[in-house]
């Protein structure tokens, strides 16, 4: 009986213990079910995001935006590069323009030469290539194609198509041996015409006046005709008077500008007057007795051709108006052509030294700086 018993309490021992091993086993296991669970790379996993439709509308707004800013980026990149492109291609196009434009000037350059050349007598249009003939065409046969020989051709004339006035005045200085002397009036009009662009063809007249002490006078002077000369012991004043007409020509340095400098030439006869200012006529009869001397009517003219030299320029302000600068050379050639004197030197000794005076200047070098207007038509 007493065995059976503690058999008794023990299977109820054992059968405590089981149940509260399984107990504890099942707390245990429960224990682990509500803990978080573990991903496969063993990390504790998130917890689960909350939301809506309303928030995953904005997130897929806010994605949209960024993705929209990463691509307009990349276009205002790719848009800069595409307008460097453009002006790179412009310029490129530009040139390739200009070379094609110069090549095809130049292949129908060509194409017009060969077809002057070939042309049999003279093209109309091929002056460039092939001179105009002045007469006969010669023309050379090989097996190349047939080619006309140039041949010069005379500059056309123009000769009167334009005419030129031109007033002038200025200083004129006489050089010679023995005397030195300024003109007090100068003045002159020449009126031209052109024969081409740079040759031009003229006449011209000038008329020139001086007066100048004739020192010499003095040397005279005797107790015989002393009354008479005491009223001029420093001289008589000489009067002198040249007409002068002449036919030039120019040649222009330039053919047309503003400034058309020149070198000219010419061929002049010249009308020359000697006198003395105080013509009052005297004797040299001294208390009743004629000693054969004769005083104030002495006078020389004379005539004489001269070449002159021209070195100027015209100067242009309008089609046809503008002035003339000019230095001028002239110089008596030969001897006097004719000489009429006033009185016989033997009666009149002022009369001998107007003739040397006159001889002299004819011969003297004559320079001139003249300045004038010019008027084309």
């Amino acid at each position: 009986m007493k065995t059976q018993k503690s058999m008794l309490s023990k299977g109820v021992l054992l059968l405590a213990m089981s149940c509260a091993t399984f107990s504890g086993a099942i707390a245990n296991e429960e224990q682990y079910l509500n803990n978080d669970p573990i991903n496969i790379n063993g990390y504790v996993q998130e917890e689960a995001v909350v939301t809506d439709a309303e928030l995953e509308n904005v997130k897929g707004e806010l994605r949209k935006q960024k993705t929209a800013i990463v691509v307009n980026k990349e276009k205002k990149k790719k848009y800069n590069q595409l307008s460097k492109s453009t002006e790179k291609l412009a310029d490129v196009t530009e040139e390739m323009i200009e070379e094609r434009k110069e090549s095809r000037e130049s292949i129908d350059k060509f194409n017009k030469k060969i077809d002057c050349l070939m042309a049999e007598g003279f093209k109309e249009g091929c002056e460039e290539y092939v001179k105009a003939p002045k007469e006969d065409i010669v023309v050379v046969t090989q097996a190349a194609p047939v080619v006309v020989a140039p041949i010069e051709t005379a500059p056309k004339s123009t000769f009167g198509s334009s005419v030129k006035v031109l007033p002038y005045t200025g200083l004129t200085t006489f050089m010679s041996e023995n005397e030195d002397l300024e003109a007090g009036l100068v003045g002159g009009l020449r009126v031209e015409s052109n024969i081409n662009s740079r040759f031009s063809v003229g006449i011209g007249f000038n008329y020139t006046t001086f007066k100048t002490e004739d020192f010499g006078g003095s040397n005279y002077i005797s107790n015989n005709y002393a009354p008479y000369y005491n009223s001029y012991y420093n001289g008589r004043d000489i009067e002198y008077k040249n007409m002068n007409f002449d036919m030039y020509a120019k040649y222009f340095l330039v053919e047309n500008n503003m400034f058309r400098p020149y070198l000219g030439a010419g061929l002049g006869y010249n009308r020359t007057t000697m006198e003395y200012s105080n013509n009052d006529a005297a004797s040299s009869s001294y208390n009743g007795q004629y000693y054969g001397y004769q005083f104030g009517t002495e006078e020389v003219k004379s005539s004489n051709v001269n070449i002159e030299l021209m070195l100027g320029s015209e100067v242009k302000f309008t089609e046809s108006f503008g002035a003339n600068l000019e230095l001028s050379y002239l110089r008596g050639i030969g001897s006097n052509i004719s000489s009429e004197n006033g009185m016989n030197s033997y009666q009149a000794p002022d009369q001998r030294r107007l003739e040397d005076l006159s001889g002299e200047l004819g011969e003297a070098n004559i320079v001139s700086l003249f300045v004038g207007l010019l008027v084309e038509f």
